[in-house]
């Protein structure tokens, strides 16, 4: 937020609307790019298409790709005010945008057209998510509230999912495999459009011109972070973090193809690892905000390792009873996973320069979605290519990777403190 983006009115009243509209944003932003589209997608591609893991795992790295380029956005909502406005009139215009391509996918079966039209959507989120963390980044630092701002914004990330995977499963279940996709973004076609509306009444935004003056300190102060040591540090920890090799997309196909789950159970096991996140985003936010981000990293890291070993349960149904595993397994390690989420994300924002908040996070977090699908892809790759098709290995790979992660958290810097 520049100097002629203060909100205005009374501070304490200010900041309740920006975290109203923070749980709005993120609540649509995962209902609609990927929480009830998922599931209908990759069961679609998997059994009209043909698609193998890999090949899913790819599709969807691609939608992502419009999420890693968000420093763009930055630079663009910055210094080319529209309409007079930095977010507001981009906010109103990239979610207008996205209920069109919604509305146009409720008709579309061919792939390539629906990558495309997915594509569009994502830029015009990812856009709207630059706004939204920079406004968070910046006045987390301010208040030193980032850990709760976070907190409650991946809340409503996940109670979205709670409600996206459920009724994503029930798609498939009540409509097919054909229709249920079209039915998905045709219910999405609400997510931008409510973003609009908390736009129009919760985004409070001066009118402004291109401030040269706050460019060339813009600039000198981009410069200094390109030349910040703790930044480089914290970021080659996030590629490496984010990088262990995921089972996700494989075991999508393991639970449907050799454990025969429903996707309906298969939905129901998202959402109840959606309630785990919502109650470690709790539990970050009331018990674990007031550690230091490295001891909860390397807590996160042992844990991490250990619940990625305990999907091995899950590979012999005949002794373990694969249903109640598959539950007990999401929801416990789906807390502490959601814990080592905030931590990293905690880390990234501790790291970011004064004056580039929101560039130099957004650069974070293009690495961190850019790592984290190119673990998906690499996985699936492994589980076809190297594995061939064994769970087991690759479940191992991934664990040994998560506990490579412990020794190199004292590398990381501490928080600069507020002067």
């Amino acid at each position: 937020m520049t100097q002629n983006q203060q909100p205005t009115g009374n501070g304490k009243g200010a900041v309740s609307g920006l975290i109203a509209f923070f749980s709005i944003a993120y609540f649509c932003q995962h209902f609609a790019q990927s929480g009830l589209l998922f599931q209908p997608m990759q069961y679609y591609f998997k059994e009209v298409f043909g698609y193998t893991e890999t090949m899913n795992a790819a599709f969807i790295a691609s939608l992502v790709m419009p999420w890693t380029i968000k420093p763009l956005y930055g630079l663009i909502s910055d210094y080319l005010p529209l309409f007079g406005y930095r977010r507001k009139s981009y906010l109103l215009i990239l979610n207008l945008l996205a209920m069109g391509c919604f509305f146009y996918l409720t008709g579309v079966s061919d792939p390539a057209t629906i990558r495309i039209a997915l594509i569009t959507v994502g830029f015009c989120t990812a856009f709207s998510d630059v706004a939204v963390d920079g406004l968070m980044v910046e006045l987390g630092n301010k208040t030193g509230q980032t850990a709760s701002f976070q907190s409650m914004q991946w809340i409503w990330f996940n109670i979205a999912a709670i409600v996206s995977s459920l009724t994503g499963g029930y798609l498939i279940q009540y409509f097919g495999v054909h229709k249920a996709f079209n039915w998905a973004c045709g219910l999405t076609v609400a997510s931008p459009f409510v973003v609009v509306i908390a736009t129009w009444f919760l985004v409070k935004e001066e009118k402004t011109k291109v401030n040269t003056t706050q460019l060339v300190q813009t600039t000198k102060s981009l410069r200094g972070a390109l030349a910040s040591k703790t930044l480089w540090v914290v970021t080659a920890f996030i590629v490496f973090w984010q990088f262990s090799p995921s089972f996700g997309m494989p075991f999508y196909y393991y639970q449907t193809d050799v454990l025969k789950f429903s996707q309906t159970f298969i939905a129901q096991l998202a959402a109840l690892g959606s309630v785990a996140s919502v109650i470690g985003a709790w539990v970050f936010k009331r018990y674990l905000g007031k550690y230091r981000t490295k001891t909860l990293l390397s807590w996160s890291a042992a844990l991490g390792a250990i619940g990625t070993v305990s999907y091995m349960l899950l590979l012999h149904p005949a002794i373990f009873n694969a249903p109640i595993t598959a539950c007990v397994l999401g929801f416990v390690f789906g807390i502490t996973a959601q814990v080592a989420m905030l931590a990293t994300l905690n880390l990234a924002a501790e790291a970011c320069p004064k004056h580039v908040e929101a560039l130099t996070f957004s650069v974070l977090m293009s690495i961190f979605n850019l790592s984290m699908q190119g673990s998906s892809v690499f996985g699936a790759w492994l589980y076809e290519s190297v594995f061939d098709r064994s769970m087991a290995p690759l479940i191992i790979v991934s664990a040994v990777f998560t506990l490579l992660c412990l020794p190199l958290v004292r590398f990381l810097p501490e928080p600069a403190k507020d002067e």
